[in-house]
């Protein structure tokens, strides 16, 4: 931006340009999911591990990019709110909550959790969201925080949710209210399609809201979609 500075022009008898750098300003905001659920993991890794190292590598790279990055971590509630800031200090606060936190509920509400932020994060922020989304439905709030907000939905899964183990009966215990249910290998099957097809209605539902919905399953690196999401990003603009 330029202004012309009019007293120092007459004293100096020709025009005198002042050049000013807008200082640019941007807020990362890292919406994770803490609910009992991300303690699973039939791999080396759980989901709440990966979902931690995911977070890392992006609030690193906010803070390489002088942007401001700031933490909610939800349950079925708000677990724990970190304001945007900058520096190399901040993001090894929110490594550390992402690593150590235990929260309060086991149970997951992620429509409430995006509500809690649409009342706290008032200016425009990029918004990422971290969950395996075993939680009711969150249509609606979606899409109001993507009107508002940029806004990238990280879907985090295991393999195993999507093909379970392929004999005559297993039991499996939902990790938020403690059921155990025995299933049949017919059962089974029909479950693994149910949440591959969970997954193909999320998709549907970002894509009408204007939002980036990237699968990230526990047993692959995650770099090579988190590269192809921002190659994508550029493109757009």
């Amino acid at each position: 931006m330029r202004s012309i500075d009019w007293n120092v022009s007459a004293r100096l008898g020709s025009p005198y340009i002042k050049l000013f750098t807008e200082e640019r300003e941007q807020k990362v905001f890292f919406l994770v999911d803490r609910s009992a659920s991300g303690q699973f993991g039939s791999g080396v890794t759980t989901k709440t591990e990966y979902t931690a190292e995911v977070a890392a590598v992006l609030a690193f790279s906010a803070t390489l990019n002088k942007d401001k990055a700031g933490l909610l971590l939800f349950s079925d509630q708000e677990e724990l709110q970190l304001d945007p800031a900058r520096g190399h200090r901040h993001v090894l606060r929110i490594i550390r909550e992402l690593l150590a936190f235990e929260a309060k509920s086991p149970r997951t509400d992620l429509a409430a959790g995006i509500e809690h932020l649409l009342k706290t994060t008032l200016k425009r922020s990029i918004v990422f969201i971290l969950s395996d989304l075993i939680t009711p439905d969150f249509d609606k709030p979606l899409r109001a925080l993507a009107r508002k907000h940029e806004v990238i939905l990280l879907h985090i899964s295991d393999p195993i949710e999507r093909a379970l183990p392929d004999i005559p009966a297993l039991s499996i215990t939902d990790l938020e209210t403690g059921e155990v249910s025995r299933l049949t290998g017919k059962e089974a099957k029909a479950l693994a399609a149910r949440t591959t097809a969970r997954a193909d209605e999320i998709a549907k539902t970002c894509r009408r809201a204007g939002v980036d919905y990237v699968p990230l399953d526990t047993a692959t690196d995650y770099l090579p979609a988190i590269i192809a999401l921002f190659q994508r990003r550029i493109s757009r603009r």
